[in-house]
């Protein structure tokens, strides 16, 4: 059996880096920057003397383009070097496991991202070790050549690029200056640009938690410059292998936009994509990262999901959930301020978790029927008044009005997360009375009327229900508004269904099952208004045929005015009672 070496198709590999593997083409630039800044960083490793790293990228106008270059002074490679890591795709050039973790280029093919943009690679380089130098020329074809340099260069690295047509178009000065500021915004290795019509210093940033002392002011106006908006506050995020900052916004946000953060790697920009790295309640921060000790993916654009970024997450979300610890102790206005904006964020952390539920609970504004109220404003009311919350902004809104001018308070629950918070309160303060809103919560909703109009109405109560009993309606006397409806109907909640089911519908299904008397005993109820100037006067009324008419109209209009749908009987009874009014007016000349 024959033993055979695969072959490569280099322009197909080039062709799978581009598609499938970087986002973009100048994915290049933080390639070369990386590699020399590699190089500078494994130079001084070998020599604790050398501590002048330096990196050069130069711009020059051909005639076919503009020739690229990107120089250092690091630890170089030897003739042995260049056919083992330049030539063998997917060999790394970080030599040695054991020094492998002080590097992020792990994978050997970020020299041919350089293919995304050139056909051909120049690398010019010299070893430390040794005083000759080497030339290396890899064409996208798969071919390379190496030749001895015949002049002495100095120790580290030349990288050459022609950029031509479209490429030459697309990565202008500015274009290249403005990657490599954000690739290496946080490198501590100098790194200069010169250009035709630029020459700069690329980094040298002030970086706030590189210096001694900083105040918080001056943390503030780095992240305002960095992210160009205003914030209320920051947050300093330091932990074991991380350093940066969280930066409260000013204004609304949302779990599902996206905020774009800064994150690093080693001083290497890597993403701008946090949904991996910063906790999903957070989506009200914007942050700024340097990560020592996380997992690079392939395309380094992104990290491996592994302990090591698990690690760095939960330091992220202590160092945020301690800031609002120490300002509910500190600082309570600035808390309140900041909840004014990010009520919804802090909800959707609060349903997660007993801590931040505990602490933030207080704090935390629902709307009502008196307005918007805070937590701690709704736990003070339920010690007095009844306190029910709908899940349901329709629900809310059809209740709101019966209660105005009474001292019940109606929570709207109906907005997200409000429900789910206001369900857990008795779990975590267990002497408070919340409840979700029912049809039986109108029982204790709407206020009592005074024992003075209970005691004039008790006959017509009591013979509007003989009138009324046979439709399982129970009829109660409750003042709310407005003043002008007489009557409120309230099924039960079965009716529904009931009405939605023919006589013949699901026949024999129930027959097997007992549903206790408790439910077989469920009535609607009517309540009469005690606020009504009709139903008040309902005092007045002596005759019992005359009470019968007006139970049976007054129960008709309250449905028509619930816009429910009348059922045969239902019919029967409004109409009688119509029929006997007429009667009843007849008879008194009326």
């Amino acid at each position: 059996m024959g033993k055979y070496q695969f072959k490569v198709d280099l322009k197909g590999i080039i062709r799978l880096l581009s598609d499938n593997l970087y986002s973009s083409e100048q994915v290049f630039l933080r390639e070369l920057l990386q590699n020399s800044a590699d190089a500078v960083s494994a130079r001084k490793k070998a020599d604790q003397t050398f501590q002048e790293g330096k990196i050069r990228v130069t711009y020059r106008k051909e005639q076919e383009g503009a020739l690229l270059t990107f120089q250092d002074n690091g630890i170089g490679l030897d003739e042995e070097e260049i056919h083992t890591f330049l030539s063998v795709i997917g060999q790394s050039s970080k030599r040695g496991e054991e020094t492998r973790g002080s590097y992020i280029g792990q994978f050997g093919i970020g020299l041919l991202s350089c293919f995304l943009v050139a056909g051909e690679i120049k690398v010019i380089t010299r070893s430390v070790r040794e005083e000759k130098g080497y030339q290396w020329v890899g064409k996208n074809d798969g071919s390379y050549a190496v030749t001895t340099l015949r002049k002495t260069v100095d120790a580290g690295t030349q990288v050459q690029l022609l950029l031509k047509g479209s490429k030459y178009e697309t990565f202008t000065e500015q274009e290249i200056i403005r990657c490599l500021s954000e690739y290496g915004f946080l490198l501590t290795i100098p790194i200069t640009f010169d250009g035709e019509e630029e020459q700069r210093i690329i980094n040298g940033n002030f970086i706030p938690w590189r210096q001694s002392f900083c105040m918080s002011e001056d943390m503030l106006t780095f992240g305002e410059q960095l992210f160009g908006e205003k914030f209320f506050d920051v947050v300093p995020l330091t932990g074991d292998g991380i350093k940066g900052y969280a930066y409260i916004s000013t204004r609304q946000t949302s779990v599902n936009i996206a905020n774009r953060h800064k994150i690093f790697l080693k001083n290497m920009f890597v993403t701008e994509d946090g949904k991996d790295i910063i906790p999903k309640w957070a989506f009200f921060t914007r942050c700024i990262i340097d990560a020592d000790d996380l997992t690079p993916n392939a395309s380094r654009e992104g990290f491996t999901r592994d302990e090591k970024l698990m690690k760095v997450r939960n330091w992220i979300e202590k160092c945020i959930f301690d800031y609002f610890v120490s300002l509910s102790q500190y600082n309570v206005r600035m808390l309140k301020k900041l909840l004014r904006v990010h009520n919804v964020a802090i909800k959707s952390l609060a349903v997660e978790n007993e801590q931040i539920f505990k602490l933030f609970f207080p704090f935390l504004t629902f709307p009502t029927n008196g307005g918007v109220l805070t937590g701690f404003q709704l736990v003070e009311a339920s010690k007095k008044h009844p306190v029910f919350y709908c899940v349901d902004v329709d629900d809310f809104r059809r209740i709101c009005p019966l209660l105005e001018g009474t001292e019940s308070l109606l929570v709207n629950g109906g907005y997200i997360y409000d429900a789910n918070i206001l369900q857990k309160l008795q779990k975590y303060y267990k002497n408070v009375r919340i409840e979700v809103f029912t049809e039986s919560s109108y029982d204790t909703l709407l206020e009592a009327p005074s024992k003075e109009l209970a005691a004039g109405l008790a006959v017509f109560l009591e013979r509007a229900q003989e009138t009324l009993g046979t439709l399982r309606c129970q009829i109660l006397l409750k003042k709310f508004s407005p003043a002008e409806l007489q009557a409120l109907y309230i099924p039960e909640s079965d009716a529904l269904l009931d009405e939605t089911m023919d006589e013949g519908s699901f026949s024999g299904f129930f027959e097997s099952f007992d549903f206790g008397e408790e439910i077989q005993g469920d009535t609607d109820k009517l309540y009469l208004n005690g606020s009504n100037r009709f139903i008040k006067s309902l005092r007045q009324v002596e005759d019992g045929r005359l009470t019968a008419a007006l139970a049976k109209v007054i129960y008709s209009q309250a449905l028509l005015a619930g816009h429910y749908t009348l059922n045969a009987e239902q019919s029967r009874i409004m109409n009688e009672g119509l029929q006997e009014l007429m009667e009843y007016a007849l008879r008194k000349g009326i």
